[in-house]
């Protein structure tokens, strides 16, 4: 057995915000610079696409290919019956894919008009007609304060009712991370995934987020039995963006930008929707709606995880040290790709002192990284990312 790295939640370019490049020579490509080992196609549903999946796709054995690069056939959907909600579908084959889109069209569910599509069904409805195609489902970013399970229901029972044993992974988006997603009990059965939902190729999106696997072969037999720790397969690794960076680390407002205490937004019980200082939009952050789930478990999770590591992409590291020296940022990146192999490589894998040989300054960040000791000029909030401190 070895490890990949798999990144399975991506957007193609038939879906809303979404760059004109994002296909499959493209996405291939971004992948083998970034050192992802096993894309997610997706957008599977929607029929243009699929058709260019089987075009272009090459089946080998029990794997899909393309140019060096793995594909595990994938698709999110949003449910709209109990709220917008955003699930991640993984699939054995094209041919289940092609099966659950008939379902779908043939049960009045959606026209699968788009990449992402809206569905009239429940959650609990639509992990039946997952389970009947043989695929797989769970929360996508399942923290974030809009489209995601915990924004919704208070539980994953709440959300998948009778269907909750079938739920094996969850999605934590870009503004959680192990630690704090292990704080709620329920989700102590529930292997945890880190993905990009890249909406373009580029090396700050495709690949920002990545899970690594221990597994036979790059497949989807072999993740799914990785999902239940099957004979030795495992996930060994999350690699993630510091929470602090995503979006909806903190409760803030989407306008003036102003962060909140949890205690300064619940007035006689209830969150506030908008902002005190200026009336704008105000969001829950991720960190505030997992203490108040926790505050209603009964115990705190001790599941044993693998590690999970902060990082930034490399791109956004080389744009940071720029302000303070002159640098060609792209020429930089691509002399560093081509030394060691990939960028993942870089980030986690390669000793410091090798990376030290050939960039110094860059080996002194990464090992603040790697130790968890980067500070950030702006914390994330109400839409707005964070920004790292260099």
């Amino acid at each position: 057995m070895k490890h990949f790295n798999a990144d399975l939640h991506l957007h193609s370019r038939f879906s809303i915000a979404t760059s004109p490049k994002m296909d499959l020579p493209h996405m291939s490509e971004a992948a083998r610079t970034k050192g992802v080992d096993i894309l997610g196609t997706s957008d599977c549903l929607y029929r243009p696409w699929l058709h260019e999946l089987e075009s272009n796709l090459e089946k080998i054995g029990a794997c899909y290919e393309l140019e060096g690069v793995a594909y595990i056939i994938q698709a999110e959907v949003e449910t709209t019956i109990g709220g917008r909600i955003h699930h991640l579908l993984l699939f054995p084959s094209l041919a289940s894919a092609y099966e659950l889109h008939d379902i779908i069209l043939e049960g009045g569910y959606s026209q699968l008009a788009s990449g992402r599509p809206q569905l009239r069904i429940s959650p609990e409805g639509l992990v039946s007609l997952v389970l009947s195609v043989g695929a797989l489902i769970g929360p996508s970013h399942a923290f974030t304060p809009w489209t995601s399970m915990y924004a919704a229901f208070e539980s994953l029972n709440d959300c998948y009712g009778k269907n909750t044993k079938h739920i094996t992974f969850l999605e934590l988006g870009l503004s959680a991370d192990t630690q704090m997603a292990s704080k709620i009990a329920e989700l102590d059965s529930c292997t945890f995934l880190s993905f990009s939902d890249a909406h373009s190729p580029t090396p700050n999106k495709l690949g920002r987020e990545v899970t690594r696997f221990y597994l036979n072969r790059a497949s989807f037999r072999e993740i799914k039995r990785a999902f239940k720790g099957v004979n030795g397969r495992k996930v060994t690794l999350n690699v993630g963006l510091d929470p602090r960076e995503g979006k909806y680390h903190l409760t803030g407002c989407r306008r003036c930008k102003k962060a909140y205490n949890l205690e300064n937004v619940i007035i006689e019980g209830k969150v506030l929707k908008t902002c005190p200082a200026c009336g704008g939009p105000l969001k829950i952050g991720v960190k505030d709606r997992i203490q108040l789930l926790t505050l209603k478990s009964d115990t705190v999770s001790l599941a044993r995880r693998p590690p999970y590591i902060h990082a930034v992409p490399l791109i956004e590291i080389l744009k940071a040290m720029k302000q303070s020296q002159r640098m060609n940022v792209k020429k930089v990146y691509e002399a560093l790709i081509q030394q060691f192999g990939n960028e993942i490589a870089i980030l986690i894998d390669t000793p410091l002192p090798s990376v030290s040989q050939h960039h110094p300054q860059l080996a002194e960040i990464l090992e603040r990284f790697r130790e968890d000791a980067i500070n950030f000029e702006f914390v994330g909030r109400g839409g707005w990312y964070g920004k790292i401190k260099i």
